[in-house]
C-alpha cells in the first residue's frame, strides 16, 4: 500500500537528495566496472569454497555495491561485526572485510560439526578470543578468493594484516576519503548474514585504470580461470552407473508371450564381464563377484573407449 507523504515530508526528502548530490559532488572520481564483474565472481568463489570449511551448501550474491566516505561506511558497518584488515605490496592502502555475527556464528557452529536451528543466532555484543580466531580463519578464506579474483586485472597478493571488532581501530583511509562498498548477502544452513568488502578508492590507484575499462584478462599457462572451480563443481557431483551383463535383441511378439516360469537365455557364461554404463556411454569392463559379506560386486578390469565398445559391438554381430 503507498504512503501518502505530508508536504514537509516531500521537502524533506527532497532536501536529503539535494544533500546527497551536493556531498557526491565533492568526490572526483570514475566509477570503476570491472569492480562490479570482480564482485560478482566473488559471489560465485564464495559459494563454492565456503561449503569446503562449513560443510553445507552455500548461497552468496552481491546485493550491493556504491561508492561513499568511509565515514559513511563505517557508520553502516554491523554491529558487533568482525572486521579484518588487509593489506596488499601491489596496492596503495589497505581494505577491509566485514562480517556481521550471524555470518560468523552460523559458519563457526557447522566447522565445529553442529546444526544451527533456523532462528538467528544471538547477537553479542563483543566477540570472545574463540570467535575471533574462527573469524580470522574465516577471513582468510574470503581474502584468498578476493585475491583469485582480483587475478583479471593484475597479480595482487592479499595478506591479513589483523582482526578487529572495533571500526575506529580498522579504519583503512580518512573518514572523508572516498571507498567502494560492496555489500554481499551470504546464506548458510537457512540463515543470512551479511559480508562487506571495503575499498578505498585511493588504494586501488596502481590498478585503477584497469578497473576503469571492462576486460577479462587473458588466458593464463593454466587454461581457463573458472577450470578450478568447475573442475570442484564436477568432483562434487553424482551419477548413476549400471551394471550390464548382458544384451539380447527379442521381439515384441516374443516379449508379449512370456509367463511367469520362463527363462531367457542370455547366452553367456558364468564367468562373462558386465559392462559398466553411464548415461547409455560404456566406461568399463567389470568381473562380476561376491564380496565375504555375500553382497554382489564388480571390479573394474578395463576402461572403455565409447568408439571401442561400439566396434566390439559390431564385431559380435
Amino acid at each position: 500500500m503507498n504512503k501518502i507523504l505530508s508536504q514537509d515530508e516531500i521537502e524533506a526528502q527532497g532536501g536529503n537528495l539535494i544533500d546527497e548530490i551536493i556531498r557526491m559532488s565533492d568526490f572526483s572520481f570514475e566509477r570503476l566496472p570491472m569492480l562490479d564483474v570482480i564482485g560478482e565472481r566473488l559471489a560465485d568463489s564464495i559459494s563454492v569454497s565456503l561449503p569446503d570449511l562449513t560443510g553445507v551448501i552455500c548461497e552468496a550474491s552481491l546485493s550491493q555495491l556504491d561508492y561513499v566516505p568511509m565515514a559513511q561506511a563505517t557508520d553502516a558497518l554491523p554491529s558487533p561485526a568482525m572486521l579484518a584488515v588487509c593489506s596488499s605490496p601491489s596496492l596503495d592502502g589497505e581494505i577491509l572485510l566485514a562480517m556481521d555475527a550471524t555470518l560468523l556464528l552460523t559458519a563457526m557452529e557447522l566447522m565445529l560439526g553442529g546444526a544451527p536451528r533456523d532462528e538467528a543466532p544471538r547477537q553479542p555484543e563483543r566477540f570472545t578470543a574463540i570467535e575471533r580466531g574462527f573469524g580470522r580463519r574465516l577471513a582468510t578464506l574470503i581474502m584468498t578468493e578476493l585475491q583469485n579474483d582480483f587475478g583479471l586485472v593484475g597479480d595482487i597478493e592479499l595478506e591479513l594484516e589483523r582482526v578487529e571488532t572495533d571500526p575506529d581501530s580498522a579504519a583503512v583511509t580518512q573518514p572523508a576519503n572516498l571507498c567502494v562498498r560492496l555489500h554481499f548477502a551470504v546464506g548458510l544452513a537457512g540463515r543470512t548474514g551479511a559480508l562487506e568488502v571495503i575499498l578505498p578508492y585511493d588504494a586501488l590507484e596502481p590498478v585503477r585504470g584497469k578497473l576503469g575499462k571492462i576486460h577479462f584478462g587473458t588466458p593464463s599457462d593454466d587454461g581457463s580461470p573458472w577450470r578450478e572451480q568447475l573442475c570442484g563443481q564436477i568432483e562434487r557431483a553424482t551419477v548413476e552407473l549400471e551394471a550390464v551383463l548382458a544384451g539380447v535383441q527379442l521381439s515384441i511378439q516374443d516379449i508379449m508371450k512370456w509367463k511367469t516360469g520362463d527363462v531367457v537365455n542370455l547366452w553367456v557364461e558364468e564367468d562373462h564381464d558386465a559392462t559398466v554404463v553411464c548415461a547409455d556411454t560404456p566406461m568399463f569392463r567389470a568381473a562380476i563377484g561376491k564380496r565375504n559379506n555375500g553382497n554382489t560386486a564388480i571390479r573394474i578390469t578395463e576402461e572403455l573407449e565409447p568408439e571401442e565398445e561400439a566396434n566390439h559391438g559390431r564385431n559380435d554381430h
